[in-house]
């Protein structure tokens, strides 16, 4: 994620948090916050709203709620407070995976491996129709009676499998809660089928107050989902924590006159059949890849294509109603960017590239996998951000919310990668007149890189985190600072990490005892004392 940036004098980048703004179409109202909802089936039974599939004829404007601020937990044993759920076969997994910043965020009791979501779409009154398979198995010690995923109160489920027999079901607020019919033993293959439909909104209390996740509607009728921490819910049932990373295939079916763009590489072959007047694109995401780097872009865009110098597929596509013209001279520097950060980073870890330019006035540009989105402010810089999110925090991903530096501190590190090698730009000079400029006072130092808080993410990690990044490189010198930029992701690509790991393994590379060092420049929260203010001479 990158918040809307401006350029300093030295050339750095600050982030600047923008007045509120509100995208809206015809026929949707605003979203509250707060409420609830609840739908109720049986197994052998369907329950919820829209359990025939006929199109949702509820009001617009469902009111969405932050999955950690749903229903308080419930006894051991029992059904969620005020439920009428049976009770379980065996343990109840828990409501939440364990974050503390997020405390229901996610779940417990089983891990996922892949998501098939198959929907219908109409752009025209924001209707959705779905059916999504989650696949994985069970991690609770014991059998596993219960278990939640996380799927937003505007989506109305009517039904629910496991292992293929009717499971009963309860969806209260932002948890969707299934008894399986029998208890599941530790180890088990599961596969979890849910049928629901609904009119998908955003989800309020996005990450620093920069905007919702969720559901967007497009000025031209369209819509995206985007977002985090939270986004995914809002449109399919998920296990949404980032340290539960998911391969993925998502089928979208629209009308005739709409296109769809999402995560990795377009299938053709395979499609279903499609009713006349209706379209289907498939899209499969083939490494594994967290919830909140998912997307699906419905509109009347355009695409442009390209290939990487080692011949992977960059697509990317251009909002309706935009300045086209300057979208896409951004997105030929796609090329460059991923080869000049591949010989820093290493390889390439995904299938495709590319980009998706909204167009819209969001305050946030987003890291989901392949196909980053970007708002109207989008420079070089940012395409250059959050392509080095490709490598950190897509492939190598956070194991909390806390560690969240491990993501935005390397990213925003990227850009100054890029100037260093097209530019020249002298990345000692730029520290030291940042170090003397912005960074001088005390009030820059409040909000350390690691453990900042719940809902202060994105906020130091864009500022501070480049500065403590290159003093590292400074300690450690510049072979170990490249072996670290390629070693991280060679390592960690494709597992979780967290920022102890991130000690560790710069102890490992340099030889040296760091985690006075690191501290100081990432945990702390005044200006770093004087025996690690200057490392290797820089600005003393």
């Amino acid at each position: 994620m990158r918040a809307k940036w401006v350029r300093s004098t030295a050339c750095a980048v600050t982030a600047v948090l923008l007045a509120a703004c509100s995208v809206s179409v015809a026929g949707q109202g605003a979203v509250g916050a707060g409420g609830s909802s609840t739908s109720r089936g049986t197994a052998g039974s369907a329950g919820g709203a829209g359990a025939t599939g006929a199109p949702v004829t509820g009001t617009s404007g469902n009111v969405i709620t932050v999955p950690s601020s749903g229903a308080p937990a419930s006894p051991s044993g029992a059904g969620p407070i005020g439920s009428s759920l049976p009770a379980p076969d065996g343990a109840v997994g828990s409501v939440g995976i364990g974050d503390p910043y997020y405390p229901r965020s996610g779940n417990g009791g089983y891990e996922v491996d892949h998501y098939d979501i198959s929907l219908s779409y109409d752009p025209v009154v924001n209707d959705l129709h779905a059916v999504t398979t989650v696949t994985g198995k069970v991690t609770e010690a014991s059998r596993l009676g219960r278990f939640d995923l996380d799927l937003q109160s505007g989506m109305n489920v009517s039904a629910v499998t496991v292992n293929g027999t009717a499971a009963a079901f309860e969806h209260q607020q932002a948890e969707l809660v299934i008894n399986p019919a029998r208890g599941l033993p530790p180890g088990t293959a599961l596969t979890v089928v849910v049928t629901y439909s609904g009119r998908p909104s955003v989800v309020p209390g996005g990450a620093a107050n920069l905007g919702d996740g969720g559901w967007y509607r497009t000025p031209s009728g369209g819509a995206i989902a985007i977002g985090e921490p939270f986004s995914g819910s809002a449109w399919y049932p998920v296990n949404e924590h980032p340290s539960d990373t998911a391969t993925y295939r998502i089928t979208a079916t629209v009308p005739q006159k709409w296109s769809v763009v999402a995560n990795g590489i377009a299938a053709t072959a395979g499609l279903p059949p499609v009713p006349t007047g209706r379209k289907a694109f498939r899209w499969t995401q083939s490494q594994p890849i967290t919830s909140y780097e998912v997307t699906i872009y419905i509109d009347t865009f355009t695409t442009v294509t390209d290939r990487t110098a080692d011949g992977r597929p960059i697509v990317s596509a251009f909002a309706p109603g935009t300045d086209v013209a300057k979208y896409k001279n951004l997105a030929t520097d796609t090329r460059r960017i991923v080869q000049v950060l591949s010989n820093h980073f290493g390889p390439y870890p995904f299938a495709a590239a590319g980009g998706i330019y909204t167009g819209l006035p969001l305050r946030f540009a987003l890291e989901t996998a392949t196909r980053p989105v970007y708002a109207n402010w989008v420079d070089t810089d940012t395409i250059v951000h959050e392509m080095t999110h490709q490598w950190f925090g897509d492939d190598v991903v956070i194991r909390r919310w806390s560690d969240i530096c491990l993501n935005e501190c390397f990213a925003s590190y990227g850009p100054w990668l890029w100037h260093q090698d097209v530019d020249g730009t002298n990345l000692d000079a730029q520290w030291v007149a940042l170090m003397d400029g912005e960074a001088a006072g005390p009030d820059f130092w409040t909000s350390p890189l690691v453990d900042m808080g719940a809902g202060k993410e994105f906020t130091s990690v864009y500022s501070r985190g480049p500065l403590a990044l290159h003093a590292l490189r400074k300690q450690i010198g510049e072979k170990d600072f490249a072996a670290l930029l390629k070693g991280w992701p060679a390592t960690f690509g494709g597992k979780v990490a967290g920022y102890q790991d991130l000690v560790a393994y710069v102890d490992k590379i340099s030889g040296q005892h760091l985690t006075a060092f690191m501290d100081a420049w990432f945990r702390g929260t005044v200006r770093p004392p004087a025996r690690f203010l200057h490392p290797g001479g820089l600005g003393g």
